[in-house]
């Protein structure tokens, strides 16, 4: 009895060495960031994610997709980590719904239940999606209060715009795409834009804004949807004028970083100027552009004090 018992014991350690060998292999590590583990199953899973927010993303190669969600999660763990130095991120974040059907339009979807069924497409649960939906939002919360003061807008010029376009009966809407990039220092700006458009001509303008975009538009292929013209500012109105449904600019020097966008659809819309609301939405516009470039360069700042390692 005592020898079969043994028996029974070295067969279950067996197997368990077997499974545990079988797990290392199937969840290898990929990188760790600080003292936090990414494993394989951690880049799969956020693969799915970006793909489900960006379909296309299929059609580029496995060594760029995973490229591409490394970075995501670096993003993602970093910002997370610096947000639970001020906030418990425990779901209770109110916006978290305004941008799940924001969400669920850009997907051209109904309702919640069919975003589940979508998602599950992908292997992916609502309940991620809400922790990843939080984590930017009190991300952009926390650059807005840390950077809200540091704003500056011209309020001056925005009242000329309008009052250039208030006799207007009609007005254009763009729905725009871009890819917002910061020049190395190792390589000229023609180097790079080369690269770009060689991107683009591969893999398409969605898949080379997950590719190269720094903005937060990146995620869902660089959409921004749709914008009034008169709503932009006058170097990207010359641009948009030069360009047709489908085309993309030259970039464009936006501070430190430089834009490029896509002409996606163009449509003319009968307008009846509310001159205070215009302000208002101006203004916002002028605001989120603006809290975007601090947003990037305090990611930056916080970056250089983690420590990352690939495996």
């Amino acid at each position: 009895m005592i020898l079969f018992n043994r028996v029974i014991i070295l067969i279950i350690i067996f197997f368990s060495l077997t499974n545990f060998s079988y797990s290392k292999i199937k969840l290898g590590i990929i990188m760790k960031i600080d003292n936090e583990i990414i494993t394989t199953h951690d880049i799969e899973q956020e693969i799915n994610y970006l793909k489900a927010l960006n379909p296309k993303l299929d059609q580029i190669d496995r060594n760029k997709l995973l490229m591409i969600a490394k970075n995501s999660i670096i993003k993602e763990f970093i910002k997370k980590k610096e947000i639970q130095k001020y906030k418990k991120l425990d779901l209770q974040n109110s916006q978290i719904d305004n941008v799940l059907n924001n969400l669920i339009q850009n997907l051209n979807l109904q309702n919640e239940n069919q975003l589940i069924n979508y998602l599950d497409n992908y292997d992916f649960s609502i309940e991620k999606l809400k922790k990843k939906i939080e984590i930017e939002n009190e991300w952009k919360n926390l650059i807005y209060s840390k950077y809200i003061k540091t704003v500056k807008i011209d309020k001056e010029e925005l009242i000329k715009k309008i009052e250039k376009s208030s006799g207007d009966k009609s007005s254009l809407e763009y729905n725009l795409s871009e890819i917002v990039f910061t020049k190395k220092k190792d390589s000229t700006l023609d180097e790079l834009f080369s690269d770009i458009e060689e991107s683009i001509e591969k893999n398409g303008f969605e898949n080379t804004a997950n590719l190269y975009s720094i903005s937060g538009s990146a995620k869902v292929g660089g959409k921004i949807g749709w914008v009034k013209k008169n709503s932009l500012s006058n170097i990207i109105i010359d641009k948009l004028d030069s360009l047709e449904k489908g085309q993309y600019s030259s970039p464009l020097r936006i501070d430190n970083n430089f834009l490029i966008f896509k002409i996606n659809e163009i449509r003319e819309i009968q307008i009846e100027i509310n001159k205070e609301k215009e302000l208002d939405k101006m203004i916002f516009i002028e605001t989120t552009k603006q809290l975007d470039k601090f947003s990037n360069i305090f990611y930056n700042k916080i970056k250089l004090n983690s420590e990352i390692s690939e495996f």
